[in-house]
């Protein structure tokens, strides 16, 4: 995650935000396309995948299917680092602290 931050950082998200998006905070300093793709990682990256039609209508609602296609394919990717990684005790790259420092204004 220590890329994804120091790239969010970069792009101008607050402390605030990239806490949101690490779930450290409520979820509800960002906006709701963003609450909802975050809701979404976490419902496809549980065992069993939990993605209830109500929730499927919520997100088609906000997302394109070719967004939602391509929000799946990036969560599985990161899923398959998380299953690699872990278990080979591959280490952050400390590209960015936790907590990430405020982005230059």
């Amino acid at each position: 995650m220590d890329i994804h931050a120091a790239v969010g950082g970069d792009e101008g998200l607050t402390r605030k935000q990239i806490d949101a998006a690490l779930l450290r905070t409520d979820a509800s300093a960002l906006p709701v396309r963003e609450q909802l793709a975050l809701e979404y990682s976490d419902r496809v990256s549980a065992t069993p995948v939990d993605v209830p039609d109500d929730f499927f209508e919520k997100l088609k609602a906000e997302f394109s299917e070719e967004e939602i296609v391509e929000l799946t394919s990036h969560i599985a990717h990161e899923n398959y680092n998380a299953k690699s990684n872990r278990p080979l005790r591959v280490e952050p790259n400390d590209f960015c602290p936790i907590p990430p420092p405020e982005p230059a204004k």
